[in-house]
């Protein structure tokens, strides 16, 4: 039965585009005369289909003359852009639980901060600042080994943002 009214939607679709005449504006065609000049069919003033007008023989008329005049223009000038604010990025699932992580930082709670890093990191785990993040909060928690080994993980993968690269070196020669 499924089968059935499948084939059947099937046809009435195929039907429907095999028919289908488009707006009946047809589109522009240039033709070369025989004197060379570009002469297009003069538009249809009845808005009839494209084949009421090929049936009642539409006329040619030549394209306008080329001006062969040179044409001079300003220098162009740089406008620069409006001040306004960056539009900013759409929130991802990471930046959302950054933006946690920043909150837990700022309320002294660091257990909570870093289980929201964690988080983030199993959303995105080659985010060189989600570990440099997880790095800063268990040295601020007082846990150094643990903070060294995730900023030099972050390392590994900072390689494309020198700021970063130098931040965490420096990070390191703190510990």
């Amino acid at each position: 039965m499924i089968e059935r009214v499948c084939v059947l939607l099937s046809l009435s679709l195929l039907t429907a585009c095999a028919t289908y005449t488009g707006r009946g504006i047809p589109a522009p065609v240039e033709e070369r005369g025989s004197n060379g000049a570009i002469v297009t069919p003069a538009p249809s003033t009845t808005g009839s289909s494209t084949r009421a007008a090929e049936d009642a023989g539409s006329t040619l008329r030549p394209a306008m003359p080329i001006d062969e005049t040179p044409v001079t223009r300003a220098p162009a000038t740089v406008i620069p852009a409006p001040a306004e604010p960056a539009t900013p990025a759409p929130a991802t699932a990471s930046s959302t639980l950054m933006a946690g992580v920043d909150t837990a930082i700022a309320e002294g709670d660091l257990e909570r901060a870093a289980a929201l890093c964690e988080r983030a990191l199993r959303i995105n785990p080659r985010d060189a600042q989600l570990w440099y993040r997880l790095a800063s909060v268990r040295a601020q928690q007082g846990r150094a080994n643990e903070a060294e080994g995730f900023a030099r993980r972050a390392l590994s993968f900072s390689a494309n943002d020198p700021a970063l690269t130098r931040q965490i070196n420096a990070f390191l020669q703190s510990l």
